[in-house]
């Protein structure tokens, strides 16, 4: 699997820990933190999977889950837990539990933590080196008053989940890079191989066929000599005027031959010139297309083109020797064949002639069966050309389409976790309100009834501490932490109290909320100046 895919997940893991985090308060008891915790397992069951718990550094415990990966457990205040959830070839996860409390807080109160951790095969070892840090953190929040999820920390281990996602796509990156060359180099020396196995065969092919012509016209020579010799004083004469008449239509075929060498030169040399500019325009036109391309494809085009290139390079350089070495070789063969025809001529009757034109007849049959074995390699070479461009083409489409698709899921995994993030917070903010005003009601009906005056009449209504806090109707005030600064607008309007946050985060990230949801800018900016 493509690491640069899971990170995603986890980085959306990373953030929320795949905890559902809410406080409550229960009835009076020894004074302590009651934790009940519930460990799932993705792709897999709860069979084997256990709990290491360590206080202020020492190993308290291993303990396995219950059924349904159940497990509860009762924490001192004023220490520091490490939750440590594991299980064979799944990815280890720590929760951070600080328990420290202010003096002043009622501590002979039973409070109550619960929360979920989910555990994920471990696909890619590289994953462990996030995780081998706490992925959350639970504490004491003074500003609340009570025990809450720590903002600092999350923003901290979600800058090095990015960081381990840019390290990783840098790697891979350069990987594929380097698969591609060494691919395009295999290919070439592969390629120069069978056509250096091609050119020795054929070289060897025209020595054979060239020595066995030699021979064949040494031994007809020798017959003919010995033959002729008888009739040379009664046709000296006549044979020398033929003789003569050979020549001269030797000389006349011999230019034609000439001309005709020296127009296939030229034409070949034209091919190959426009071979050339083709092949320097399609460059042009493949370099346009990888200016165009992203900045990720940005190196990866260039060493392609870079490759390409140099075989195209190779290639023509390989083509031009090729045909010199065949011109050289046709030269060669023609020279030899020459002076032994100018060595029977002089010896040869009539009968020589004739066998002479029906060489000819076959020397240039074979030169068009030459011609027409160089038209085909042309046309088979510049059709492997075209398919080799159709077929980077689709790869390059391919890729492309793959990684629209790849982005697409991405996206739609990050909208569906945060849908269900979003409405998660929202069931739990409905619930605690409805604690918070069950208790405030009660509190006020208890001070209500104490403030009653027998003398006078008179009910007296209490003071709230937001509203002894905040008295003017906009106070302003602005909370810079670690990471993070708040600029709070609070209204008091006929004893309402709104809250209007603004949350800027240190990657500049910035998030709106009122009374805790969360709003756009625009409202926010359009409410605040009412």
């Amino acid at each position: 699997m493509n690491r640069l895919g899971i990170f995603p997940t986890f980085f959306l893991l990373a953030i929320f820990f795949c905890i559902s985090l809410f406080i409550s308060n229960s009835a009076y008891s020894q004074g302590s933190l009651q934790s009940y915790v519930k460990v799932r397992v993705k792709k897999g069951n709860t069979d084997g999977s256990q709990i290491v718990l360590f206080k202020d550094g020492v190993n308290v415990g291993t303990f396995p889950t219950g059924r349904g990966g159940k497990f509860e457990v009762r924490l001192d205040y004023d220490a520091d837990y490490i939750f440590s959830f594991e299980k064979t070839d799944y990815v280890t996860k720590k929760i951070n539990i600080n328990t420290q409390v202010p003096s002043t807080y009622p501590r002979e109160k039973d409070n109550i933590i619960d929360f979920e951790v989910e555990l994920e095969p471990q696909v890619d070892m590289t994953a462990i080196k996030v995780y081998d840090n706490p992925v959350g953190r639970i504490r004491f929040d003074h500003r609340k008053n009570d025990f809450g999820y720590d903002v600092d920390y999350s923003a901290s281990f979600q800058k090095k989940v990015r960081e381990e996602e840019k390290k990783l796509a840098e790697e891979n990156k350069q990987k594929e890079a380097q698969k591609e060359q060494e691919r395009i180099a295999a290919e070439a020396e592969k390629r120069k191989q069978e056509q250096e196995a091609q050119r020795l065969a054929q070289q060897e092919a025209l020595r054979l066929e060239q020595e066995k012509q030699k021979k064949e016209a040494e031994a007809r020579a020798l017959a003919e000599a010995k033959r002729k010799e008888e009739e040379k004083r009664l046709e000296e004469e006549r044979k020398r005027q033929e003789a003569e008449k050979i020549r001269l239509a030797e000389d006349a075929r011999k230019k034609a031959e000439e001309e005709a060498r020296l127009a296939e030169q030229e034409r070949l040399k034209k091919e190959l010139e426009e071979r050339r500019l083709a092949e320097e325009a399609r460059k042009k036109a493949e370099e346009q297309a990888r200016l165009a391309e992203q900045e990720r494809m940005k190196k990866e085009a260039e060493a392609r083109a870079l490759a390409e290139a140099k075989r195209k390079e190779e290639e023509r350089r390989i083509e031009e020797e090729r045909q010199r070495q065949e011109a050289e070789k046709i030269r060669l063969a023609e020279e030899a064949r020459k002076k032994a025809e100018e060595e029977a001529r002089l010896a040869e009757q009539e009968r020589i002639r004739k066998e002479n034109e029906a060489r000819a007849l076959a020397e240039a049959k074979a030169r068009e069966e030459m011609l027409q074995k160089l038209a085909e390699e042309k046309a088979k070479a510049e059709e492997e050309a075209k398919q080799k461009a159709e077929a980077e083409a689709k790869r390059k489409e391919e890729e492309r389409r793959l990684e629209e698709e790849r982005i697409a899921k991405e996206i739609e995994a990050i909208r569906v976790n945060e849908e269900r993030l979003r409405k998660q917070l929202l069931e739990d903010q409905e619930k605690r309100k409805a604690e918070l005003k069950k208790d405030a009601e009660d509190r006020k009906r208890k001070v209500l009834a104490e403030l009653v005056s027998a003398d006078k009449g008179e009910l007296l209504v209490p003071t709230e501490d937001l509203s002894a806090r905040y008295g003017s109707e906009r106070t302003q005030e602005q909370i810079k932490l670690n990471m993070i600064v708040i600029t709070r607008n609070v209204f008091n309007r006929e004893g309402i109290i709104t809250f209007y946050s603004r949350v800027e985060h240190e990657n500049g990230s910035i998030y709106y909320f009122k009374n805790g949801d969360n709003i756009s800018e625009w409202q926010y900016y359009n409410e605040i100046r009412k």
